[in-house]
């Protein structure tokens, strides 16, 4: 396959903030990738555009497609993405990509990637993966606060708000044969969050974070005790199991060597947060806990997850980097790790991070990020490398890119 033109222009993200979109062509017909950019980034993973800024990150993604083109370099398989790294790192060598930034690198392998399936009339995920048969369960956020945007039911930004959780994502997660049969107890628990927090949450005015998360003011107890009782009761209803799970994005809570709350205002030492998180786990048989701790420290990490029955997963700990995940096994850290592409940027580099992942038994979950895009590129990669979470959020047109994607290729594997 070999690449006749192609164009790098800005967008803008579901947070309308701006990303990068390259749209390519070969022989086959045109495609188009985008770039997502997360509101709370690591400081450990690459930086999502050039630090000379987003129109350096775009005007390098266009010269290094049209070298490409008019060198004639032929993509036909995934390895052959060593080309563009090669030629990469002739210009940036940094390991955070502070050049090009992240994103650039991202967009350009992800086209390529859905340039080559074209040429061979598949999809994405049959291209890469033909034996593929496994499809992810959804990993739904539902209500949020945190570092995320908070919307007004007037669609205008009130981040300031002190009216939100300090928690920045409760999750909901089923269990279920198929991943449509997921998606829609997902929509069903949204909904039947949405009429509690009605009733119970006085402040609440239709507040949604900008991954369209219920923002509720409630304490981080109630908030839950209201989630076992809708996963109680979608249990009933539809026979499969719905478990609970928490982002803490604990990084962010953390300054001056304690985690602050605000809701209600507290200070916890790493001792007292590793408390807290598991007397929550305990006491509504948490499946599922991101973050519980700052992005640094391995060795609370390790403690925590000896004593949970919990997936432990690490995020800002990991950054979907191999030598930190590598460092993260040494010490027994997590048994699970959140996949996102950009904050690595090599496509290359994410698969080796995925591998070593499944040969130590962690658990890879693939992550979209706050502020999305409606590329679907995520859902192609988590069935190709049969990765058995992936987490989308509930609602909204960039989050329904990927659910609907995967709900294709569903029906195109029976």
């Amino acid at each position: 396959m070999i690449i006749t033109d192609a164009r790098a222009i800005k967008m803008l993200n579901s947070r309308n903030e701006q990303t990068i979109s390259l749209i390519m062509e070969t022989k086959a017909g045109k495609v188009i990738s985008s770039a997502p950019s997360g509101k709370s980034r690591g400081k450990h993973e690459a930086i999502p555009f050039s630090a000379k800024g987003i129109e350096f990150s775009i005007s390098f993604a266009n010269a290094i497609s049209k070298k490409l083109a008019i060198d004639k370099i032929s993509f036909n398989s995934f390895e052959d993405l060593e080309k563009l790294e090669k030629l990469i790192k002739q210009y940036d060598s940094t390991k955070n990509y502070s050049l090009i930034g992240g994103n650039t690198l991202f967009v350009l392998e992800s086209a390529i990637l859905k340039a080559m399936a074209l040429n061979e009339k598949q999809e994405l995920w049959e291209f890469l993966n033909p034996k593929a048969k496994n499809l992810p369960m959804p990993v739904g956020n539902c209500i949020g606060g945190g570092e995320h945007l908070i919307i007004g039911s007037d669609q205008r930004s009130c981040s300031g708000s002190a009216l939100k959780s300090d928690i920045q994502e409760f999750l909901f997660i089923p269990k279920t044969k198929m991943f449509i049969d997921s998606y829609f107890m997902n929509l069903q628990a949204y909904k039947e969050a949405k009429l509690e927090i009605m009733k119970k949450d006085g402040n609440w005015k239709g507040q949604l974070t900008d991954e369209k998360a219920i923002a509720s003011s409630l304490r981080v107890e109630q908030i839950l005790d209201i989630m076992r009782e809708i996963s109680e009761k979608l249990k009933a209803k539809f026979g499969s199991e719905m478990r609970l799970g928490m982002d803490i994005a604990s990084s962010t809570l953390f300054h001056d060597g304690k985690y602050h709350y605000n809701n209600p205002k507290s200070e916890k030492n790493s001792e007292m947060q590793s408390e807290f998180i598991l007397n929550l786990a305990k006491k509504y048989n948490l499946f599922y806990i991101e973050d519980p701790l700052q992005e640094d420290d391995f060795e609370n990490f390790s403690k925590l997850t000896k004593k949970s029955k919990s997936l432990i997963v690490g995020d800002d700990l990991t950054a979907t980097q191999p030598e930190r995940l590598n460092k993260a096994i040494e010490k027994k850290s997590i048994n699970a790790a959140i996949v996102k592409p950009n904050q690595n940027g090599s496509l290359l580099d994410t698969k080796k991070f995925v591998d070593l992942a499944n040969k130590n038994s962690i658990t890879p979950i693939i992550s979209h990020r706050s502020g999305e895009t409606s590329d679907s590129t995520i859902a192609d990669l988590a069935v190709a490398w049969n990765i058995p979470f992936i987490k989308t959020g509930i609602l909204g047109r960039e989050r329904f890119a990927k659910l609907n994607k995967l709900i294709k290729i569903e029906r195109e594997m029976k």
